[in-house]
């Protein structure tokens, strides 16, 4: 009877046994979700390149002297023209390299975006003129060197506000584990032990006596015979 028992409780133990590391698995708690990899940045200089190439290829098309305008509307706008040249070529191409090196910050790609901000309002007052005694070509290829650049504005001016979140969101959690953080314990220096207190032995000044010495000049009475 005790050998059939034993067989019965085979199965049993070895169902234990084998559904074991499965319990215990599932007892485990579920593991956190990899972080997703940060996406990555695009460059100041790639989110403008569009824009700035149509907006070299316009202004070389533009004959404002051949307007049907003042004198006065076509000298200002030949010199709005020639000072987005200059800010093409001189300008603008250095400040989007200091930009380019860290994307992520805003301290760097802010001179970018406000030469940028300064492009477009002169290139919008071209516009304007353009409109108004333009040739039909070229107040068209204006409206869309126009649009084009408020594009990558808009575009660079949305990754400077996202830099800022991540770095606002970056400060807060370092804040947090500084607060989260034990507070290192300053050991204090142990007390110097007291020097020990030796007594000073009193030395009584001894009067020394000196022997006195016979006077060999002493005078003695003689008595007279």
């Amino acid at each position: 009877m005790k050998i059939k028992r034993t067989r019965h409780l085979l199965p049993t133990v070895f169902l234990i046994i084998s559904c074991g590391p499965c319990i215990a698995l599932a007892a485990q708690p579920p593991a956190a979700p990899s972080p997703t990899p940060q996406q990555t940045l695009r460059t100041p200089s790639a989110i403008m390149q569009p824009a700035i190439e149509t907006l070299r290829q316009t202004i070389w098309i533009l004959r404002p002297e051949k307007w049907k305008a003042s004198d006065a509307i076509r000298q200002e706008t030949s010199a709005n023209i020639d000072s987005i040249h200059r800010d093409l070529t001189n300008t603008l191409p250095s400040l989007l390299t200091a930009a380019d090196q860290t994307p992520d910050s805003v301290s760097r790609m802010l001179p970018a975006y406000r030469n940028i901000e300064a492009l477009y309002d002169v290139l919008l007052r071209v516009t304007e003129a353009g409109r108004l005694s333009a040739p039909r070509d070229q107040a068209v290829t204006l409206q869309r060197a126009l649009a084009g650049l408020e594009g990558g504005r808009r575009a660079f001016a949305e990754q400077m506000q996202s830099a800022a979140v991540a770095h606002d969101q970056q400060l807060r959690s370092l804040e947090a584990a500084a607060r989260a953080a034990p507070r290192a314990v300053v050991a204090t220096p142990a007390p110097c032990p007291p020097a020990p207190h030796t007594k000073k032995r009193r030395t009584t000044s001894k009067t020394v006596r000196k022997p006195m010495h016979p006077s060999t000049s002493k005078t003695t009475g003689t008595a007279s015979h």
